[in-house]
């Protein structure tokens, strides 16, 4: 791989974050950007945000996705729109559909199985069909109230309970986060939102808390959230909202993960506001490990930076993705996130077999959906009824050249042609009969002294 080709899809404060970003790295640069924003479209990408091109090929702005995700245009694509799973939801299966792997901002997407399993395992079925990796990550969740207790945790014999707390201010995000946490509205409207769940608040706490628990095995039994206005007592204006005195800063919101014992065993606090420091709030990550024995204090002051934190997690984590095993992935499946201060080439580990191109006469597996998981039969086990039923068969490739999850045309060795989608599979035929089971070499010399006599015999 030459140079890693981005597509960025949203260009707000994080995707404009992430392009300025990209500018600065090695082995990387931005192949498309999309914005339904009017003042943006049209725009030369450089130019907007005021940094050298430095040789590479300009970058023109445009409203239609399908201009810039085009696997013969980009490697990856980075979806910056939402929050939300259901909302991105159509945006990723756009992508998957055109074999381009995706890394999303969206906190739900860093554990989406926690509230959109069903849409969590389309995605995952569609992208291991087409075999590319699906990533959500950023500062929180992704890292702070997650990944981080995870990592410190690694030290710890056994764990009794966690804490987690970020301090963090909220003024580099965008206008969307703004809306999600109520900034600016007054408090009786905070209770009128609340009541109606018409307020977001922070959204991954259900995310972060299973992720955690999948990576520690531990059972969670239910997690309650509260929220609580942070009510400004001078006016605090940010690049992207704005709170006079008297509105909402923020928000104060909090989890309880009780193990199946009842006990709370995660417990995650997130005040989050626009300029805390206008009122002397000092920012800041802390976690909390109980063990046996002794606690584990860690503290990060000031805050891991909210916005530049985002930028740098999604950016640092793109040549994993593209080497990462297909399907829809996680922080857990992943190398540990670190600062690529080289070539971002040399840090993509591909898997030969997943991204290598088949020409024309190849023996490749191709594989066809016989019934999507909404059409299979009721009486099979539940595991079973959440997969498509496949059928893959084998034949020469006819294309002049193709990487797995096309679309292709094969011809059997029976003569038979069909179209089908092209799979990562080797076509050798290799069998096995299981792992070795120690137990059945007790077997076989009780059958032979009983059929033979013994040894002797």
């Amino acid at each position: 791989m030459k140079t890693i080709r981005v597509a960025i899809w949203g260009f707000g404060a994080m995707g404009s974050g992430i392009g300025k970003m990209i500018a600065s790295k090695q082995g990387i640069q931005v192949s498309g950007v999309c914005d339904k924003w009017d003042e943006l479209v049209g725009k030369e990408m450089y130019d907007y945000l005021g940094v050298d091109r430095a040789g590479r090929p300009e970058v023109i702005i445009t409203a239609s996705e399908a201009e810039i995700v085009d696997r013969d245009k980009t490697d990856i694509v980075i979806l910056a729109t939402d929050s939300f799973v259901k909302a991105q939801f159509d945006k990723i299966m756009f992508c998957l559909e055109r074999s381009v792997p995706v890394i999303s901002t969206a906190e739900e997407m860093a554990w989406p199985w926690a509230q959109n399993k069903d849409l969590a395992d389309k995605i995952d079925a569609e992208a291991k069909k087409r075999g590319v990796a699906v990533l959500g990550t950023g500062i929180n969740p992704g890292f702070v109230l997650d990944y981080l207790i995870l990592a410190a945790s690694g030290t710890c014999e056994d764990v009794e309970s966690i804490k987690g707390a970020r301090i963090n201010d909220l003024a580099p995000f965008g206008k969307a986060v703004m809306e999600e946490q109520g900034v600016g509205i007054s408090a009786e409207e905070f209770e009128e939102r609340i009541a109606a769940d018409t307020l977001a608040g922070h959204v991954g706490f259900p995310e972060s808390i299973e992720m955690m628990a999948r990576g520690m095995g531990v059972k969670i039994k239910d997690i309650e959230q509260t929220r609580e206005p942070i009510i400004t007592n001078v006016d605090r204006t940010s690049a992207y909202g704005f709170a006079g005195k008297g509105s909402l800063a923020g928000i104060r919101q909090q989890a309880y993960a009780r193990d199946e014992d009842g006990e709370v065993f995660y417990h995650l606090d997130h005040p989050q506001q626009i300029c805390p420091e206008d009122e002397g709030v000092a920012t800041g990550d802390y976690v909390t490990i109980h063990a046996d024995g002794y606690d584990m204090n860690l503290s990060i002051v000031p805050e891991t930076p909210g916005g530049i934190g985002t930028i740098s997690m999604v950016v640092n984590m793109i040549p994993h993705v593209l080497g990462a095993k297909a399907g829809l992935r996680s922080m857990l499946d992943l190398p540990v996130p670190r600062a690529i201060l080289g070539d971002f080439t040399e840090q993509v580990d591909l898997d030969p077999a997943q991204h290598a191109v088949r020409k024309k006469g190849d023996y490749v597996v191709v594989q066809r959906v016989v019934l999507s998981a909404d059409e299979r039969a009721p009486q099979v086990p539940e595991d079973t009824a959440q997969v498509p039923l496949i059928a893959l068969f084998k034949g020469y490739l006819e294309d002049e050249c193709a990487v797995p999850g096309d679309e292709v045309n094969i011809i059997t060795m029976s003569g038979r042609r069909a179209q089908a989608v092209l799979t990562a599979r080797d076509p050798s035929a290799q069998h096995s009969y299981g792992r070795f089971v120690p137990e059945l070499m007790q077997v076989h010399r009780q059958v032979r002294d009983l059929v033979f006599g013994g040894d002797e015999a």
